[in-house]
C-alpha cells in the first residue's frame, strides 16, 4: 500500500493558541482536570496543591471555586487567595453563568486598559506640562488620568499590569449536586477555552476546569457527565474496587493511550504500598514534549519505564 500526493497542503486558519507559561514539571494550561476517588481519598488535597503550585508559579490568577464546604477551610481560601465572592454553592447552576460574567469582565477590563493606555502615550508629553498651564488646555482625555488626591497624571492600571489573566474554577464536594446534572455545566467543559472571546479575533481567556468527583459514572446526577469525560486533559485516577467503573474509565481514556498501558501503570500504583489508600495514578493526556511519561505517581513522580 502506497498514497499519491494530491499537491494539496492544510494549514492553521484560526487563532494562535494562548499560551500559558508553566513550569516545565507541571501541566499545560488549560486543562480539563478530573480527580476521581472515594470520600477522603485526597482528591481536594492534590487538586488544592496543584492549584497553589500554579499560583505561586504566576500560571494562575484567579480561583473560582463552587463548593459547599470551602468556607469552612478558611486556610486553605487564603493560600489559594481566593476571594471570598469567588466560592459559590453547589445547588444553584446559575453560579455557571455568573462565572463566565466575570470571565467576561476580566476581558473587558483588559481592553479598557488597552484603550486608555494608548491614550495615555498619545497624551503623555502634554500632561506632564499640563500643571503648568491654563486649565483650559486640559482635554476630557488627559483628564481620564489626573489622580486628585496626589495632583498628578498617572499611567492606566490594570490587576494584572496587562498580562491576560488565567482562570481556574475548582468543583469542589460536587458529588450529587444539581452542578453535576446541570446544561450549563456541560456546555462548560466543551467550551472552556473559548470563555471570554475578544471581538478582535484574538485568542479567549478561557479557563481551566479542575473537578473532584468520587464516581466516575452512575445513575442520574452523581457521576461524570459524558460530555465532561469526553473532552478530558487529565485525570487522578484513585483506588477503586469498581471494576466495572475503572473499564470503563481506562476505555475512555484509550482514545489516546492504549488500555493496557494505563492498566499496567494503575496496578503499579496501588500496589507500591496497598494500604496507601492515598496514592494515586495521574495521567496527562497532553503531556509536553519535555516530560519522560504521561503516568505520575501521586503527580510528584513520573512514572517511566522499567
Amino acid at each position: 500500500m502506497k498514497t499519491k500526493s494530491t499537491g494539496l497542503t492544510l494549514q492553521d486558519l484560526g487563532n494562535k493558541s494562548f499560551t500559558i507559561k508553566t513550569p516545565s514539571n507541571q501541566i499545560n494550561l488549560h486543562c480539563l482536570l478530573v480527580a476521581c476517588g472515594k470520600s477522603k481519598s485526597g482528591k481536594g488535597f492534590f487538586i488544592t496543591n496543584l492549584l497553589h503550585q500554579l499560583k505561586q508559579a504566576g500560571s494562575m490568577d484567579r480561583i473560582f471555586l463552587v463548593s459547599d464546604t470551602a468556607k469552612s477551610n478558611k486556610k486553605m481560601l487564603e493560600r489559594l487567595k481566593i476571594d471570598e465572592d469567588d466560592i459559590f454553592p453547589t445547588e444553584d447552576d446559575s453560579c455557571i453563568d455568573e462565572i463566565i460574567n466575570r470571565i467576561e469582565k476580566e476581558r473587558d477590563d483588559l481592553v479598557e486598559y488597552r484603550e486608555r493606555l494608548k491614550l495615555f502615550e498619545q497624551f503623555k508629553s502634554y500632561m506632564e506640562d499640563a500643571r503648568f498651564k491654563d486649565l483650559d488646555e486640559i482635554t476630557p482625555e488627559m483628564l481620564l488620568f489626573f489622580n486628585p488626591e496626589t495632583g498628578e497624571f498617572e499611567k492606566p492600571k490594570h490587576r494584572y499590569n496587562g498580562k491576560k489573566p488565567v482562570i481556574g474554577i475548582f468543583f469542589d464536594d460536587v458529588q450529587s449536586t444539581p452542578i453535576m446534572a446541570s446544561k450549563r455545566f456541560r456546555n462548560l467543559a466543551i467550551k472552556a477555552r473559548h470563555v471570554g472571546a475578544f471581538d478582535s479575533g484574538e485568542t479567549p481567556l478561557g479557563c481551566s476546569l479542575f473537578i473532584a468527583i468520587q464516581n466516575w459514572t452512575s445513575v442520574g446526577q452523581e457521576g461524570v457527565p459524558k460530555s465532561i469525560r469526553g473532552n478530558l486533559t487529565c485525570c487522578a485516577i484513585y483506588k477503586t474496587g469498581n471494576w466495572k467503573e475503572l473499564e470503563l474509565l481506562t476505555t475512555e481514556l484509550s482514545g489516546v493511550i492504549p488500555k493496557n498501558e494505563i492498566m499496567k501503570h494503575y496496578d503499579y500504583v496501588m500496589n507500591v504500598d496497598p494500604k496507601n489508600r492515598h496514592n494515586f495514578l495521574f495521567v496527562d493526556l497532553f503531556p509536553k514534549k519535555e516530560h519522560p511519561s504521561p503516568f505520575r505517581l501521586n503527580y510528584v513522580d513520573f512514572i517511566v519505564d522499567w
